[in-house]
């Protein structure tokens, strides 16, 4: 019997057919997490890595309020510390928001009023187009995507972009995470069946200890038709906080307004 030969038109439309192999995405020195538990804890040991972040950013905002990007110098701390500053163009103090996720202050420059009262997401609300917590602001700022909590967990694994996905299922309410390794980074979180917003990050930063911080967080509040980002510029990471940022005292001569947790004013407190 004479042996077989193959063209290499053959060859090329077998190798056709066949498609081209898998990328192997990098898992990192564990390898690939072996059930939707395992990548969970992957993710959220990567977000614990990152308890500080200290620097300047700008803020941009499409809300039906307006439009717009600000200077920022922002710190936030683990787990609800919260300082921003919205700068103008010499670098001057617009508006001051603190919190320490209990109570918050607020100095309005335009009014000529410090607020202060408890961190309701009502009063956050006074300085941000969104209404959240201040711990939630807080893990946003820092790279984290909050999760709702679990009744069972799936995972699986995209091949197109090269990302592991875990669904967190609570009840009817269905959260995805999209997850870069080696990093265990969220890049994407998306809920069903819940009015909750998007969140999607980008630029992801590693540094020389390994530590990993999206550098761009974006949030997208379809029901308020309002889009929030964040992009970090200048920062320092995990710097031991001077707690003297998150105090509550307003600047020499302007009057304290005290408001409730619904955010209704009272007369103007004595200094």
């Amino acid at each position: 019997m004479l042996p077989q030969r193959f063209s290499p038109l053959l060859i090329s439309v077998a190798l056709i057919l066949t498609g081209c192999p898998r990328r192997i995405a990098d898992f990192g020195k564990d390898g690939e997490p072996k059930s939707a538990q395992e990548l969970l804890q992957r993710i959220n040991f990567a977000e614990s890595q990152i308890y500080s972040v200290k620097g300047d950013a700008k803020l941009i905002v499409d809300s039906p309020q307006g439009k717009g990007a600000v200077a920022l110098f922002a710190a936030v701390v683990h787990p609800a510390y919260v300082h921003i500053e919205q700068l103008d163009f010499f670098n001057r103090p617009q508006s001051l928001f603190v919190t320490d996720g209990t109570r918050f202050g607020l100095y309005m420059a335009a009014e000529g009023r410090y607020y202060r009262g408890p961190a309701t997401p009502v009063n956050l609300s006074r300085f941000l187009p969104l209404v959240m917590p201040p711990a939630e602001l807080a893990a946003v700022m820092l790279g984290r995507a909050p999760r709702i909590p679990a009744d069972s967990l799936e995972m699986r694994f995209d091949d197109k972009k090269q990302q592991l996905v875990l669904v967190i299922i609570r009840g009817k309410v269905r959260q995805t995470l999209f997850v870069q390794p080696p990093s265990y980074r969220v890049v994407s979180s998306t809920a069903e069946n819940l009015n909750a917003y998007e969140l999607e990050f980008e630029d992801l930063a590693t540094d020389d200890q390994g530590v990993t911080l999206p550098k761009h967080a974006s949030l997208d509040a379809r029901s308020a038709k309002t889009k929030v980002e964040l992009v970090w510029k200048d920062v320092a990471i995990n710097e031991a906080p001077d707690l003297t940022l998150f105090e509550f005292e307003p600047p020499d001569d302007i009057p304290v307004v005290e408001v409730d947790a619904n955010g209704a004013p009272s007369e103007p407190a004595p200094k």
